[in-house]
């Protein structure tokens, strides 16, 4: 374990010259060390590597309480035992997340073409479509009282309406590409619209339910309330929520819709029959109606509210799906081999593009070209 350890440090230390390009070794002899760091960083970044390693982390992690007793009972010599097996997956799994999170153009390489001004990436932004047939558009940073009542008001980046007594009107909330917003609504519920999503919903809740129809992708955090349910209406299903947290993907043009549970517990009506999800559980629905449900780990699901993009072993094509809705441009595959290829890495969603896209190139047989507003994908 001690000699893993050593090993993994010094892959870190040799990749982190590569990385800024101040690999020392190259000056002082006639070969070439950066196309075996770079091998080193295609190992490392490799879907075998990452799951392996998350594995190890994971079994630690469940295992934690049993080997803290066996700790306590024979403490002196486990405690060299469980430190190095701490120490040596946290070393490699810290250094999987340091290079996937770190963006870079080695000197040596060929950046991506690009026959465009730069592609920014999303921001805070959104238009509210009144019941009363206004239009307001919401720009990021805006401060504004929306009505007379000040009852609904835009603030640090979110829309938020207060409980009011009277007739209650429908509004919707839509987010195009290249933005995200987050609302709050009259009964305290908080919502947060990725890109290219709209929300309807009522400017106040009566009667015996609580009510909203979702486009695209959000994450509740709905207000507990025995007595009014609340449910989430989408394209192919209904919701019902028991007071939880969750995330609903259900975009028009994704193949899958995917609904997945992080706290409390949900319902997935579909065509009357009530699928029941528990914490770290997801939905997925597909046109013929067919749900499948898996065990996931809920919060990789939400990131994006976070200013993170995480894949896990995901097909390239779902990939440039999302950076498409975020960057607000248009994919094109040649051919269809690069759509079935897979990625994992962690991403900043407010990087630049073409270092994001320059990342998944040295890590699969493809390569990206920019032209305007379309991003051209070709295999190698």
């Amino acid at each position: 374990m001690k000699r893993q350890i050593e090993e993994t440090i010094k892959q870190a230390l040799r990749i982190g010259q590569y990385l800024t390009g101040k690999n020392k070794s190259e000056e002082n002899t006639g070969n070439s060390p950066r196309e075996e760091d770079e091998k080193i960083v295609r190992e490392v970044l490799s879907k075998q590597n990452i799951e392996n390693k998350l594995e190890q982390y994971n079994r630690l992690n469940s295992d934690i309480e049993g080997s803290w007793k066996k700790w306590q009972a024979t403490r002196n010599r486990h405690t060299r035992i469980i430190r190095y097996r701490v120490i040596g997956i946290a070393a490699t799994i810290a250094l999987l997340l340091a290079i996937g999170s770190y963006w870079f153009y080695p000197e040596n390489t060929s950046p991506i073409p690009v026959h465009t001004a730069q592609i920014q990436a999303g921001s805070f932004r959104a238009t509210l479509y009144t019941g009363d047939n206004k239009v307001i558009e919401i720009k990021e940073n805006m401060q504004a009282v929306l009505t007379q009542d000040s009852s609904v008001v835009v603030a640090h980046n979110e829309l938020k309406h207060s409980a009011v007594t009277g007739a209650s009107t429908i509004n919707t909330l839509v987010v195009p590409k290249g933005g995200e917003f987050s609302l709050v609504l009259a009964d305290g519920t908080k919502i947060w619209l990725n890109a290219d999503s709209r929300l309807k919903y009522p400017t106040s809740f009566s009667g015996d339910k609580r009510e909203v129809e979702l486009e695209g992708e959000a994450y509740f955090e709905v207000q507990h309330d025995d007595q009014t349910p609340f449910f989430v209406k989408t394209s192919q299903s209904t919701i019902r929520v028991y007071g939880t947290t969750f995330n609903v993907k259900a975009y028009s043009d994704d193949s899958f819709q995917k609904t997945t549970l992080e706290s409390g517990s949900i319902g997935l009506f579909v065509d009357d029959k009530e699928y029941r999800l528990t914490p770290n559980e997801q939905a997925i629905l597909n046109p013929s109606k067919d749900v499948k449900i898996l065990k996931v780990d809920a919060r990789q699901q939400s990131v994006w509210r976070h200013g993170r993009f995480l894949f896990a072993n995901e097909r390239l094509e779902d990939i440039m799906a999302q950076l498409g809705r975020w960057y607000d441009v248009n994919i094109f595959f040649v051919g269809t081999r690069a759509r079935e290829l897979h990625f994992s890495g962690e991403i900043d969603r407010y990087e630049k593009i073409d270092k994001v896209l320059r990342m998944i190139e040295l890590t699969t047989n493809i390569s990206f070209s920019i032209n305007g507003k379309t991003i051209t994908i070709t295999p190698e």
